[in-house]
């Protein structure tokens, strides 16, 4: 995990999102990194597993700390994904957590940035939204990860469109279609209508953290190169 900043700077990044599944040994590699990234002049973002919503108790109280670990990584926010979000309004259980989660995020100083899932639950553009609209929180905005609207069969420039007023992080990927279904590749590496996502994005006119997010295919450096190009000619 601490050899990702290096590869960051290496390649003219300016942060590194790090994922709770990273860790071998949490307790010293995460100050570690976080010692990293401010002599390096990064930003840190983190990503967790645990969902908004669960009814796992176990769960829920993993969030929190998730929600810690990123303001100890000195990030700005944690990538979450929805979960199976209960009926609007319900005053226990998975949605009594999930705002407990909220309220501890705006204490610790920390957005959670709720993501579509790559499939059920949690994938549906109607559910973060009305999550968002129910929470109404400047502590809980949203990650588009517009390859996963369209791998999941949703139109990814109306999540834009539809989510633009919460859009605080981007995960930037390109997907392509075969007889198994859809693999995620770097940008342009794939069939996705990106500079008309890239338009719909800078349409929005907020600004948020873009992030690449995908896997290395064997040359995770050459796939940033190639991602970086594609945004370059994009620009």
């Amino acid at each position: 995990v601490l050899d990702l900043a290096p590869i960051a700077v290496k390649h003219g990044a300016r942060g590194v999102e790090y994922r709770d599944v990273y860790w071998k040994n949490k307790g010293r590699e995460l100050p570690a990194a976080r010692e990293q990234v401010i002599r390096l002049k990064l930003m840190a973002t983190y990503t967790t597993v645990t969902p908004l919503f669960s009814a796992d108790p176990g769960a829920q109280a993993q969030l929190l700390r998730d929600i810690e670990d990123a303001r100890a990584l000195g990030s700005p926010l944690l990538r979450v994904n929805l979960g199976e979000r209960p009926a609007l309004g319900s005053p226990k259980g998975p949605g009594a957590a999930a705002r407990e989660a909220v309220s501890c995020a705006a204490r610790a100083g920390v957005a959670l940035a709720l993501e579509n899932n790559a499939r059920p639950p949690g994938e549906r553009l109607a559910d973060i939204k009305a999550t968002l609209e129910e929470f109404n929180s400047p502590s809980l905005g949203t990650n588009i990860d517009f390859a996963n609207y369209a791998t999941t069969g949703q139109d990814p420039i109306e999540a834009i469109r539809a989510l633009a007023p919460w859009i605080i992080y981007v995960h930037a990927k390109d997907a392509r279609k075969d007889a198994h279904g859809w693999t995620s590749t770097s940008l342009g590496g794939g069939s996705l209508p990106l500079k008309e996502i890239m338009a719909a994005l800078d349409k929005t006119g907020r600004s948020f953290l873009f992030c690449f997010e995908f896997p290395g295919e064997g040359d995770p450096e050459a796939a940033i190169m190639k991602s970086k190009a594609f945004m370059e000619a994009c620009a």
